[in-house]
């Protein structure tokens, strides 16, 4: 059995950390295309349906797209905060290395 890192070791793969980033972008924007797509339906939705019946589809397809609208923005703020928080990261060690005439040794 191997013995676990140092607890205060944090160990960062930047590529990986960046790709999930894109891979979260890229799910806010299919969650904002979706988002569109019901507020669509909703209006059809009321007028295809009558009465009460056309008003609570519609009402309940206007709270799926607020839902997911809200998916999305919450997707891309996390992504725009990981890669932040990456080139941060990056920046803090190159800025360490250059204190001390040295380069960055890679991902941490």
């Amino acid at each position: 059995m191997s013995t676990p890192g140092h607890p205060d070791v944090l160990r960062l793969r930047p590529d990986a950390v960046l790709a999930l980033a894109g891979e979260l972008t890229s799910l806010a924007a299919e969650l904002h295309e979706d988002a569109d797509s019901s507020r669509g339906a909703a209006g059809s939705l009321a007028r295809a349906l009558d009465g009460d019946d056309g008003a609570t589809a519609a009402s309940a397809a206007t709270a799926w797209a607020e839902l997911g609208q809200l998916l999305a923005e919450r997707a891309d703020a996390l992504a725009r905060t990981v890669a932040g928080a990456v080139r941060a990261s990056l920046d803090h060690d190159a800025g360490i290395a250059g204190s001390v005439g040295g380069h960055p040794r890679g991902p941490r």
